[in-house]
């Protein structure tokens, strides 16, 4: 695969992956800001069911264009993968794009669990505590390790022009942070600012290597 295939790959399905992220952003807007987040955190088990309940179509909507995105978004990386490997930071990359990979396996999973949670409830069974509060913990990990492996790639990205400076320093101290931040002092405000960071984040990845391949 020549290095121009790999930059329009690239930035193909980081732009993809952005419009996931403005489409489930678009439902959460027009639905009273419901999000697949809402059901990541541990809650009184009948709010909790009540909820699931309230909004299951734009949840659906919300689910399906996640699995999407997780598809588009996996790609993104693993072409960014190829684009910046070379032999010094061969380590960096690999242990990174794991990190990426665990944090898709474990969205995925997060996904079918409320999918199976939503269905649950529209049967009339008893969703468990223990099975919220079991989501709550690996929905914490699949984030984190999202956030170990952009802190790690960013060391890998390009930085010749302002946007690729820019993509570079809001992974180190702008996602990264704010990420934690969203679980050790939750506020509504974080959690829309880590998923704005990373909507502008794909946006830009997607622009710095759409004006590489026009170049190359």
């Amino acid at each position: 695969m020549s290095q121009s295939q790999i930059y329009k790959y690239l930035y193909i399905t980081a732009f993809a992956a952005a419009l996931m992220l403005a489409a489930m952003l678009a439902v959460s807007l027009f639905n009273g800001g419901v999000t697949a987040q809402d059901f990541e955190l541990v809650n009184d088990v009948d709010a909790y069911t009540r909820e699931i309940l309230a909004t299951e179509r734009p949840l659906r909507l919300i689910l399906t264009f996640d699995n999407l995105f997780l598809v588009f978004y996996t790609a993104a990386f693993l072409f960014l993968a190829m684009a910046v490997k070379d032999e010094r930071n061969g380590l960096i990359v690999y242990v990174g794009l794991g990190a990426v990979l665990l944090t898709t396996y474990l969205d995925l999973l997060e996904n079918h669990d409320i999918l199976t949670q939503l269905i649950t409830a529209l049967h009339g069974l008893p969703i468990a505590l223990a099975d919220i509060q079991e989501r709550m913990v690996w929905s914490q990990l699949k984030f984190h390790s999202s956030y170990l492996g952009f802190f790690l790639l960013a060391f890998t990205l390009p930085k010749d022009t302002f946007l690729e400076k820019l993509l570079r320093w809001s992974l180190w101290l702008g996602y990264l942070p704010i990420g934690i931040l969203v679980y050790t002092f939750p506020h509504p405000a974080l959690g829309l600012l880590r998923y704005l960071l990373m909507l502008a984040g794909f946006l830009i990845l997607g622009w710095n290597y759409y004006v590489r391949d026009t170049r190359s």
